[in-house]
């Protein structure tokens, strides 16, 4: 039971993403971990980092412990800031649209959304080493009109994202033109 959570090929929008009905979600991508990597281990240092001084600290009496405990507390929450950050920031390609969901803080988030028969042009970018290695790049989509652009960062396998929403995109020009005819 616990193993087919886990091993389920159904791909499920975040709880906080409201899907249209009838809608199904192709592919949800999260920012690839590895360029945050030396943040995370910066913050595990500061949590770490305070007890390395407990004795001094707590030799001070309570100024030590106040210090003690703010710097614990302030890696603590910097390092749930982040992994809250990089979990709520999600590319979501649906059936009939994408949506891009922009988490910046704990209450402030960017969420763009639009139909594949608004979007203009798909490209992807892999710049660097690391991303070369890793295999993540940036995805850019370019809307009609004045609406402004798409661009995700340090997604994983651009090019497989991009050639899904080309083909969504073809599909939905073929249906357009055959349900006018």
């Amino acid at each position: 039971m616990l193993f087919e959570k886990f091993f389920k090929n159904v791909m499920e929008a975040p709880k906080f993403i409201e899907l249209k009905v009838h809608e199904e979600v192709l592919e949800v991508v999260n920012a690839s971990i590895i360029p945050r990597l030396p943040r995370v281990a910066f913050l595990v240092i500061w949590i770490l980092l305070p007890f390395f001084f407990l004795f001094p600290l707590w030799q001070e009496g309570t100024i030590g412990l106040v210090i003690f405990f703010v710097w614990l507390f302030s890696g603590i929450l910097l390092l749930i800031r982040s992994y809250v950050m990089w979990a709520r920031t999600v590319f979501v390609v649906t059936d009939m649209r994408v949506i891009d969901y922009d988490q910046k803080g704990f209450f402030y988030r960017i969420v763009t959304q639009t139909r594949f028969d608004q979007i203009d042009e798909v490209s992807y970018q892999i710049k660097g080493i690391f991303s070369t290695l890793f295999r993540y790049g940036t995805l850019e989509l370019q809307l009609q009109g004045s609406s402004a652009d798409i661009q995700v960062d340090q997604v994983k396998h651009p090019n497989h994202i991009a050639d899904l929403i080309n083909d969504l995109r073809i599909q939905t020009s073929e249906s357009q033109i055959h349900a006018s005819s």
